[in-house]
């Protein structure tokens, strides 16, 4: 029974009790000794009804009071609950203003839980995703379809003085009995060391790739290096043997010259298969990162010098050499390992692919910081379609079959010239011949002092002398 139905019983007795009363004065003594005896019967009725009435007021208030505390236990979980969330937890309305937050969004935002309620969460968005996240919330909130319950993305959010970070996103329908969208429960979870982590695994799976990769490579660069030196060093050991044999049994019947001829081819073989020792040597330092660069002060002309006397001496005057030097500073820093192989790969191939009688022109200059070195033939050129890959690895020319060659020479120039922080141009047409441009800045890394650079560009000297008197 509740409040309503009490104030009707009791309206009706007060009705029934004044009908009582009326007829009370109307009638005479044992009339009204008898309508007495019922007044006090419908009394007594009337207040076992409020009686009743009464008792059921009290269960239903010892119910409502139980339903109330059974709330308020509810509620204290609930909040317990929504407090003790590792990940952040929002409830806003309909238009993103936060109404409820809980510690952990406190402490991913930056800010008390009293200064978060009433503000909106884009607020929070980086600006340039800001309207993007406005446009997501509107299309939540306009969205027609009932059934929709949760809603999961990543957004870049701005703590307040502090750092962006990443955020996984999940928004939950709040409704009311009807069915109408009231409010959005947000699940918000930092997942930016988890991103930079798999972006460090990323890194890691690329890097072990690469690594295979390269290490694929280089067996397969071991193995056609292992296959071509083979064949390379077969054409000079054979002369070799050939002349010996034939100095050993037939030196006696020959003039001096014929000797000194056999001779010469003899040490052509051999420069010619130091060169090639030269050139795998230093593609296997380069491979394995061992390539070093070591500049020093270098008499650049006295080097010029020296190594166009080799180079004439291994050539056997088969072809005219014109140099010209141009420069006032003659000392400069140079990695002189490094220098000799690019001259000597570019001097190797523009002799070995011009005719005999030809001329290869050698010009050096330098100014102030550098120095330059062009080297020009007129043999059979380079192909326009071969341009661009000569630098590669064991690429030849299509119009270099009948030569022989390992096709490293250029590679490893291009790698010395890079580790002079240097350029090398190129230019050629077939049956014209090729023009290489070197440009190699002076270097400041100057190691040891000068006098230890005497001493040992002595040693070098004598070094060179005893290389030239091998040949």
């Amino acid at each position: 029974m509740n409040l309503d139905d009490l104030a009707l019983q009791i309206e009706n007795i007060r009705k029934r009790v004044a009908i009582l009363q009326s007829k009370s004065e109307e009638q005479k003594v044992q009339q009204d000794i008898e309508l007495v005896a019922a007044v006090f019967g419908e009394v007594y009725l009337a207040l076992e009804e409020l009686q009743l009435a009464n008792e059921n007021l009290q269960q239903q208030n010892k119910e409502l009071h139980n339903v109330q505390q059974a709330l308020i236990v509810e509620h204290q979980r609930y909040q317990e609950l929504f407090e003790e969330l590792p990940d952040a937890y929002l409830v806003t309305d309909i238009q993103g203003i936060i109404q409820e937050a809980n510690s952990a969004a406190s402490t991913l935002l930056n800010v008390s839980k009293s200064l978060l309620v009433g503000k909106f969460l884009e607020n929070f968005a980086l600006e340039k995703e800001l309207i993007a996240f406005h446009l997501k919330l509107t299309h939540l909130r306009d969205r027609q379809i009932p059934e929709w319950k949760t809603q999961e993305w990543e957004v870049n959010l701005r703590p307040h003085e502090k750092t962006p970070i990443i955020v996984a996103l999940k928004v939950a329908a709040v409704r009311n009995q009807q069915g109408e969208l009231v409010g959005l429960r947000w699940l918000l979870r930092d997942v930016s060391e988890s991103k930079r982590t798999e972006a460090k695994l990323q890194w890691a799976e690329e890097a072990m790739r690469q690594a295979l990769a390269k290490e694929r490579q280089l067996s397969e660069l071991k193995s056609r290096l292992l296959t071509t030196t083979s064949h390379e060093f077969r054409t000079p050991l054979a002369a070799i043997h050939s002349s010996a044999e034939l100095l050993e049994y037939y030196r006696h019947r020959w003039s001096e010259e014929r000797q000194n001829t056999h001779l010469r081819r003899i040490q052509k073989s051999v420069m010619h298969m130091t060169q090639l020792l030269d050139d795998v040597l230093m593609l296997s330092q380069d491979e394995m990162s061992k390539l070093g660069f070591n500049p020093r002060p270098l008499n650049l002309a006295e080097f010029c010098q020296h190594l166009l006397k080799q180079l004439k001496q291994c050539d056997g005057s088969q072809h005219a050499i014109a140099f010209s030097y141009e420069s006032q500073n003659t000392q400069a820093n140079f990695d002189a390992q490094l220098l000799r192989q690019i001259l000597n790969n570019l001097f190797s191939n523009s002799l070995k692919y011009s005719p005999i009688g030809s001329t290869i022109n050698f010009s050096v200059s330098t100014t102030s910081d550098r120095a330059i070195f062009e080297i020009q033939d007129f043999g059979i050129g380079i192909p326009a379609a071969d341009i661009e890959h000569i630098f590669e690895p064991f690429h030849r020319a299509s119009n270099t079959d009948n030569i022989p060659g390992l096709g490293l020479g250029l590679s490893i120039v291009k790698k010395a010239v890079d580790l002079h922080g240097g350029e090398i141009t190129v230019k050629s047409a077939i049956d014209v011949g090729s023009t290489f441009k070197v440009i190699v800045p002076f270097s400041s890394n100057i190691q040891g002092s000068y006098a230890e650079i005497g001493e040992a560009g002595e040693v070098g000297e004598a070094g060179e002398a005893g290389e030239e008197k091998t040949a």
